[in-house]
C-alpha cells in the first residue's frame, strides 16, 4: 500500500529515510486496526451478554450455545429429524 510521504517533502533525507517513515506508518496503522478489532470484539461480547440476560440467561463467565433454538422453540435440525410439522 502506498501511503503519502509523512516527512512533508524533505528532500535531503533520502529514499531510505522515506521508506523507514512509511514502514513505521504502516506498522502503526496495522497495529491500530488490530486494537480496533479487539475493541469491536469486546463491544460485540457486551452486546451479546446483554441480549442473553434479557432472555433470562445469567452471566457465567463462559459462552453457552443454545441447543433448543430460539426461546421456547425447537432447533430447525431437530424439527426435521423428529418429523414434526407446523
Amino acid at each position: 500500500m502506498k501511503l503519502p510521504d509523512l516527512l512533508g517533502g524533505e528532500k535531503s533525507s533520502g529514499r531510505a529515510t522515506r521508506l523507514a517513515a512509511q514502514d513505521r506508518a504502516e506498522r502503526l496503522l496495522a497495529e491500530s486496526f488490530r486494537l480496533l478489532s479487539q475493541l469491536c470484539s469486546k463491544v460485540a461480547d457486551l452486546i451479546e451478554t446483554q441480549r442473553l440476560q434479557r432472555q433470562g440467561y445469567q452471566p457465567q463467565g463462559k459462552w453457552l450455545e443454545r441447543l433448543d433454538g430460539e426461546a421456547g422453540g425447537i432447533a430447525p435440525d431437530a424439527e426435521k429429524s423428529s418429523g414434526r410439522e407446523h
